[in-house]
This record gives C-alpha cells, sequence and structure tokens, in this order.
C-alpha cells in the first residue's frame, strides 16, 4: 500500500544530473507526540542514493539503504521529511508504507501516552488500564456508510528489547475480530493470549493469514488480550495496529442474520457504489441471508465477493404472494427478474469464518429511471404507489417495452394550489400513444383525460397511460411530461350596454358606407338584369376558339405542314376555358373523368389518322407522365408523329411532368388499321405511381 500522508504536498526538487533529487520533501506539525513508523522497499534491483532523513525536535535521523529503509521515530511539533535518491529512481519505484493514524480523528485513536502493562495480569487481577474498544455497529438495515466512533487504531512504541506492551481488546464471546496486517518491524513479535479469573493462556492456534491478515472469533472462556514485544539487542521501535471487532447482534436492527428472512421488511435497492457486507461465524451453520427490494422485469448484475473464497451464495426471487423461485447461475450471470418478482433473497453459508460482500446494478435502468418495468395497470386506493413510477414535469422520460407487454402507467404529483396545465412532448413516429388521466384523490376514478394534448390538472397525483401500437417485440419510446404554468382562472369582465348612446352614429356610418356600392349596382342594373355581359364574354370565347379549330382543320387537310402554326394552335387552346373548348369541339370520341385527371379526344378530320388529345391535370402533378396508344382489337398501332414535339418510341409518349391546374393539348398521327384505339396515362401522384384507363375505346374501323 502506498501510503505518504505526513501532510503537506509531495515535491520534486531537481538539480543536476549528478546531484540528488528529493523525493519527498515535507514538514508538518504534532501538538502531541506520535509515535512513526516509516517502511520504503525498492521495486528495482536497487535504488542508488536513496536516502531518508527525518528532522524533529526529539532528534534527527538519518537511514540510507539501496533495497529497504526502515525507521522508527517518536514525532514532536514540527517534523521535516525528505526522501532523495540519484537519478533514475522515482516514487513509481517505491513501496511505502508510513503510520496512517497521522491524519485520523484523534478520539479513534488508542495511543500509548503512559507505559502500557509489559505482561498480560494475572487471573483475577484488577486492571485499571484503558480497554480498547474496536466495535463498528453499522446494521446491515439501517447504517449505509460505517461511523467510526470506537478506539480502531492502537499506537505504541517499544523502548528496548525489555520493553513490552499489553493491551486489552474488549468484546463477547463468539464476535469476531478483524486487524489487517500490522505496520511494524520484523522484529516486534505479536502475541494473543486469554485471560480469566482462574487462568492466563497463550493462544497459539491465532495466526495470520496468507496476506498478513488476522481474522478470528473472540474466545468464549475470558477476556482478550494483545502482546508485543521485541526480539533481543533491538532498539526503540514504533508500531501501528488497525483491528475491527463485529458483533452478531449488530448486524440488524433486530438482531442476529438467520438463514431465511422472515417478516422484516426488504433493504432498499443499493446505488451503484454501495455494498452489504457481513460475516458468518464458524460457528453459525445455517448461514445469513438478506432480502432485496426489487421490480417486474429487472436486468441485475449481481457481484457477490467473498474475501477468503469460502462462502456459498444461492439467489432467489420472490413474488408478491412470497413464492420463491431459485437462480440457477446465482451470482455467476446477470438475472432478470419476472413479471411478478417483489423482492430478490441472496443466502449465504460457510464452513468457516468468512466475511461476504454483495452488489447489485441494474443494466440498462429500469422505466423512467426507476426499477425495472412500469406496472401495466392504473393503481387502486390500496395499492402501494412507490410500485410506480414517479415522473418529474419538463424532464426527458425514456423506457421500453418488452414483445409481452403493451402497457405502462406512471404517476405524477401536481403541487400548485391551482393546478396546473400540462401536456406531453413526443415523437410522433413511434409506435406508442399517450394518455393523460386525471384522477380523484379520494376514490381513485378518472375524472378527465387526454391523449397527450393540454389538459388541466389539479393538485394531487395522477397517471400517464401509455400504450404500443401494432405487434412489435421490443420498443423503445421517449417524452417529456411538459408543465405550462399554473391554471389560472380569469375572472369575466362586466360590460354596460352603452349602444343607445351611439344609434345615430350608427345609422349615418352604415349609410355612408353603403353609398359607393349602391351607386355601382345602379350603374350596372341593365347588365345584371339580363345576363347579357357573361353571354358576351363567353361569345367572344367560342368565336376564337372556332377559328382556332378551322386554322388547325385547313392545315392538317394540307401536304405541307406548317409544325409552328399547329404547335401555336395547340398551345392557345390550352390557355382556353376547358369547357369552352369541349363545347367547341363538340362531343369528345373518348372522355375520361376522376378526380385527379381529364382526358378527351377527337378527330380532327374524318377520315384521317389524326387525333387531338386533351388532358386537364387537377390540384396535383403528374410527374413522370406517360401515355400509350394501343389497339385492343385488330393490328397494332403506332405513333408517327406528336405536336408539340415530344419524345415517343413506338404506341408511347413521354410527357415528362403536368403541372397541377395545367391543360395539355396534343396532336397525334397514327399508324395501323385497328379496329378501336385505348389509352393509358401513368405517372406518379404525391410520390405514388397512379394510371388513367379510360373504359371506352374509339372505334377506328
Amino acid at each position: 500500500m502506498l501510503i505518504a500522508t505526513l501532510g503537506g504536498s509531495i515535491s520534486v526538487a531537481s538539480q543536476d544530473a549528478q546531484e540528488t533529487i528529493y523525493l519527498i520533501d515535507n514538514e508538518q506539525n504534532f501538538p502531541e507526540p506520535l509515535p512513526i513508523y516509516v517502511e520504503i522497499t525498492c521495486q528495482k534491483l536497487s535504488c542508488s542514493g536513496l536516502q531518508l532523513e527525518v528532522f524533529s525536535e526529539d532528534g534527527n535521523y538519518t537511514v540510507a539503504d539501496t533495497h529497504e529503509i526502515r525507521l522508527s521515530y517518536l514525532a514532536q511539533g514540527n517534523v521535516s521529511l525528505k526522501l532523495s535518491a540519484n537519478p533514475g529512481t522515482t516514487l513509481e519505484h517505491l513501496t511505502i508504507k508510513m503510520t496512517q493514524s497521522i491524519n485520523q480523528d484523534s478520539n479513534l485513536i488508542f495511543k500509548e501516552e503512559m507505559d502500557w502493562l509489559d505482561n498480560v495480569p494475572s487471573p483475577g487481577t484488577n486492571v485499571e488500564q484503558k480497554i480498547v474498544d474496536s466495535n463498528l455497529v453499522c446494521s446491515i438495515d439501517t447504517c449505509k456508510v460505517p461511523v467510526f466512533s470506537n478506539t480502531h487504531w492502537i499506537v505504541g512504541m517499544l523502548e528496548d528489547d525489555s520493553d513490552r506492551d499489553s493491551i486489552q481488546i474488549q468484546g463477547d464471546s463468539g464476535d469476531i475480530i478483524h486487524m489487517p496486517t500490522p505496520l511494524m518491524p520484523n522484529s516486534v513479535e505479536l502475541e494473543f493470549w486469554i485471560r480469566n479469573d482462574t487462568s492466563k493462556t497463550l493462544l497459539n492456534e491465532i495466526e495470520d493469514r496468507e496476506n498478513g491478515d488476522f481474522l478470528f472469533e473472540y474466545p468464549d472462556e475470558g477476556e482478550l488480550w494483545l502482546r508485543l514485544k521485541q526480539l533481543p539487542e533491538s532498539s526503540f521501535t514504533s508500531y501501528e495496529l488497525y483491528i475491527f471487532s463485529f458483533s452478531r447482534q449488530f448486524e440488524s436492527s433486530w438482531g442476529e442474520l438467520s438463514s431465511t428472512w422472515g417478516e422484516q421488511q426488504p433493504l432498499s435497492f443499493p446505488n451503484e457504489t454501495e455494498r452489504i457486507t457481513g460475516w458468518i461465524s464458524s460457528e453459525d451453520f445455517e448461514g445469513d441471508s438478506i432480502r432485496i427490494n426489487a421490480a417486474s422485469r429487472m436486468n441485475l448484475i449481481l457481484n457477490c465477493s467473498d474475501r477468503f473464497g469460502e462462502v456459498n451464495f444461492q439467489v432467489f426471487l420472490l413474488s408478491e404472494n412470497e413464492s420463491s423461485s431459485p437462480v440457477e447461475e446465482n451470482c455467476s450471470s446477470p438475472i432478470l427478474t419476472n413479471v411478478d418478482t417483489e423482492s430478490i433473497e441472496i443466502r449465504m453459508t460457510s464452513d468457516s469464518l468468512a466475511e461476504w460482500s454483495i452488489g447489485l446494478t441494474e443494466n440498462p435502468k429500469g422505466d423512467a429511471g426507476a426499477m425495472g418495468d412500469a406496472p401495466d395497470r392504473l393503481w387502486t386506493v390500496d395499492d402501494d404507489l412507490s410500485k410506480w413510477p414517479r415522473l418529474h414535469t419538463n424532464y426527458s422520460i425514456s423506457a421500453t417495452m418488452s414483445s409481452d407487454e403493451s402497457v405502462d402507467v406512471y404517476s405524477f404529483e401536481v403541487t400548485s394550489i391551482n393546478g396546473s396545465r400540462l401536456h406531453i412532448d413526443y415523437d410522433y413516429s413511434q409506435p406508442v400513444s399517450y394518455q393523460i388521466l386525471i384522477l380523484n384523490q379520494e376514490s381513485g376514478l378518472i375524472t378527465n383525460t387526454s391523449k397527450g394534448g393540454l389538459i388541466d390538472a389539479p393538485t394531487g397525483i395522477h397517471a400517464i397511460r401509455v400504450e404500443k401500437i401494432g405487434e412489435r417485440s421490443l420498443t423503445f419510446y421517449d417524452f417529456t411530461l411538459v408543465n405550462n404554468g399554473e391554471v389560472i382562472e380569469e375572472k369575466p369582465d362586466t360590460f354596460t350596454d352603452q349602444s343607445s348612446l351611439f344609434a345615430s352614429y350608427y345609422i349615418f356610418a352604415g349609410l355612408f358606407l353603403l353609398a359607393p356600392a349602391m351607386l355601382v349596382l345602379f350603374w350596372n342594373r341593365n347588365r345584371w338584369s339580363n345576363g347579357l355581359y357573361q353571354i358576351e364574354i363567353e361569345q367572344h370565347e367560342l368565336r376564337r376558339l372556332r377559328r382556332l379549330r378551322e386554322r388547325l382543320t385547313n392545315i392538317l387537310a394540307k401536304d405541307d405542314l406548317n409544325e409552328q402554326v399547329i404547335d401555336s394552335a395547340l398551345h392557345q387552346l390550352g390557355d382556353s376555358p376547358w369547357q369552352a373548348v369541349v363545347e367547341d369541339w363538340g362531343a369528345p370520341l373518348l372522355r375520361h373523368n376522376t378526380k385527379q385527371i381529364e382526358i378527351c379526344a377527337w378527330k380532327i378530320l374524318e377520315g384521317a389518322t389524326t387525333l387531338l388529345i386533351g388532358i386537364r391535370v387537377d390540384h396535383s402533378p403528374w410527374e413522370l407522365a406517360a401515355m400509350r396508344v394501343y389497339a385492343p382489337e385488330g393490328a397494332n398501332v403506332s405513333i408517327v408523329q406528336v405536336s408539340p414535339k415530344h419524345l415517343f418510341n413506338g404506341d408511347e409518349i413521354f410527357l415528362d411532368t403536368l403541372a397541377p391546374n395545367s391543360k395539355t393539348f396534343l396532336k397525334l398521327a397514327i399508324e395501323g388499321e385497328p379496329s378501336n384505339i385505348g389509352f393509358h396515362l401513368s405517372g406518379l401522384v404525391d410520390g405514388e405511381p397512379l394510371a388513367a384507363v379510360p373504359n371506352k375505346a374509339i372505334d377506328w374501323s
């Protein structure tokens, strides 16, 4: 353990490559004398120039060695400590062990202020020396972090090889004593004694473990004593012991843990940094058990550890009716709790003295960051509301629904006296629907709902219901409950009817504003009475269309066709009112009319193979439009000419995009001797493929 806690900050002072490098240069004040032990070990083959210097009121010390430095001294007043080495050695190359109680609370330190007893007192002798009370009280159900309120640090010194220290450790039979590796030189020996009214005995069976720790049970025949002594010809030595005792009666608030949990309330689910720990004594053949709150469909990761590898763990899932189901993998694999799981019980057994430690994490987190899956029903007045995740407004909530569930229900609380105005903000592409449920606080009945829209929620606890849409195996969703502020009831203003005061003004203003309209009506009285104006416009338009029709007919009757004139005439038809064109050209040979498009076809000359095709598009454009001329019966038909010019091949014409509310007229020259001719128009309308196919054909025989 790398420990350099002698106050101040660590500084590295580098001079020339040939001079010493100071790895530590600290100074600290000790208002009371404190024995200090320092042990520095080089982790390389050799640490050239390694030297420790200590300057204190008690004396100055200098120790140098290329492999290991050990020093015991009494710190008092201002103490300066310097650790140096030649270039090439850094703190990373050193293991530093040092008295750790330097920075501890003095109330936790049992320090040798007067010389302790050299020997364990004789049986029946009264002893006035202070007793070490190292009992750590931290009940598993009430204590999250141990509070160190007793004397766990024992700091003392041995003047020479004739000095001995004997210390009594308080405890009861069966208490578990744990003492990590003592910090002291190899010259110091540690003995354990038991003393009662009739005898005192050296306990040779207590030995340190492989890691140097001592772990044993408090003897039942008397008092436990520690005795420290040095090898012959040893000089001043300081030491530090760190000791804990654990009493079985303080394992929980109701006493010792048993092999089954019983009727006690389960423990709260720990956070990611908390661990639940305990001990099993050699006489506890049934072992310990703990029960922890859980929920439906929790993805749990259990971390069950045993410092000495001697504990057997068993895991059980418990439902509301106390029925249990064992987990085959125990702590070795992730666990998915059952739908009806309410708690998880872990049972520990051991054939010998052992320490156990358990950590639990949920990964991923449950719905809305709570434990497990949100319930699929609304609560009743008798239910425990803590099982329904409590939402906060204006925070994003993430959750999932597995393949075997379709509903999640959450709770939220409104604290505003006048209530709050709420709505749900969510992603419309997610396959779920939302409901805000306003509840009667006494009966629990639903009094008002909204499908996620704005709603006024009075003070109290209400619900949000999320339902899956469609059949999906695993559904992720997220939403935010938005608080739009407190509900404010606006009081209606009081108005007084004073319109009678302005009656004459209203009459004058009405006549004044209507006067221009009356003048216009008078000027146009003849036109609007007999409808001549509309007739004149229609006759004018019909005359223009008649001239266009005659021009097209005359041009097509000649052998020498003027394409520019034909294109101009067709464009003029497209600029004319559709109904007027239909009336002028007469009843079409073929007419197809739908919501999206209207198609008409006329023969321009009797006996000729030329057709006039009119296409009127409604509000949606036709993209990638194309028309096909085909023969349902008789010989094949093909197109030999199109005006205005378009791409065509065989019996198909590519029209590109037909704009919304547009009119297009085409002249087609057809080759072949079919008995009937049909038309097929296709394209993309609003991104969807669409076809217009007249259900009649033109008789071409």
